[in-house]
């Protein structure tokens, strides 16, 4: 984890066997996926996702060799980092990168729509201002059936176990 206590993610060389390639010695121990090249270590047959938590992926993916971008799939929906991202989503309950481009889309819309037409912005604000609170009741009703703790649901929200709990619990069923 990082000082923030934030999860890094990396990609991992994986060997022919299965296993996760050494640190390359004659590089000064580097464990970068590119340098299991089988040029001065062994070949990687692929790379998995992995986190400075200790956590690695069950899935392998292909390597690329020449294309770090395809190898890793960083921007893609499924490789090394989409796995990564979900660990990080389910276990730190990070935003989705796609949900913060929606939000900043919307962001920079209404902004806009605030100079050229701003009652028209005033009415879109209007709809998020109505559509949070239901959203907010939604998640938070899946995260209890999915048996998050207050404390996580709060913490999630940006509040308070307490304050999640008298914000919410009387939308719940018994």
């Amino acid at each position: 984890m990082d000082e923030t206590g934030r999860h890094e993610g990396t990609v991992l060389a994986v060997l022919a066997d299965g296993g996760e390639a050494p640190p390359v010695a004659v590089l000064g121990g580097s464990t970068a996926w590119w340098d299991s090249d089988g040029t001065v270590s062994e070949r990687a047959a692929g790379v998995k996702g992995a986190c400075s938590c200790g956590w690695r992926a069950s899935q392998t993916h292909p390597v690329v060799w020449g294309d770090v971008q395809a190898t890793e799939g960083e921007d893609a929906r499924t490789g090394p980092f989409a796995d990564w991202e979900y660990h990080v989503t389910t276990v730190e309950g990070v935003v989705p990168r796609d949900v913060e481009q929606m939000l900043d889309a919307l962001h920079a819309r209404i902004t806009e729509l605030s100079r050229t037409q701003p009652v028209t912005a005033l009415r879109a604000v209007a709809r998020l201002q109505d559509t949070a609170p239901a959203l907010a009741v939604d998640a938070v009703r899946a995260a209890r059936e999915a048996m998050v703790t207050w404390e996580a649901v709060g913490a999630g929200l940006g509040c308070t176990r307490q304050s999640a709990h008298e914000r919410f619990a009387h939308h719940m069923p018994d």
